[in-house]
């Protein structure tokens, strides 16, 4: 399961009015974008929404960075599924 969550990024412009994202704050947490691996118009399946699409390294990890038509940046987090017992009986299981 994903979400979307908006982040703020520092990024760089050139004389061309090209974008290059450098870093970006996560849950409060600044992080260096190591290389950026493409940038394209695209859409974000698993949250919805499109923009421009940056296949961004930070670190090891590869992620999608999206800035969208708002002018605000956003990422596909993921988070983890829960699951609950129904009627008490372990095995039949549902989504939360």
């Amino acid at each position: 399961m994903a979400i979307k969550t908006y982040v703020g990024v520092v990024f760089d412009t050139d004389e061309l009015g090209i974008v290059q994202p450098r870093q970006l704050v996560f849950h409060h947490r600044r992080m260096t974008i190591d290389r950026v691996l493409e940038s394209r118009q695209a859409i974000a399946i698993h949250v919805g929404g499109n923009g421009l699409r940056y296949t961004v390294c930070i670190g090891q990890r590869r992620t999608n960075l999206f800035w969208d038509h708002y002018n605000r940046w956003f990422v596909e987090e993921k988070k983890p599924c829960k699951t609950a017992c129904i009627d008490g009986q372990a095995g039949i299981k549902r989504l939360l």
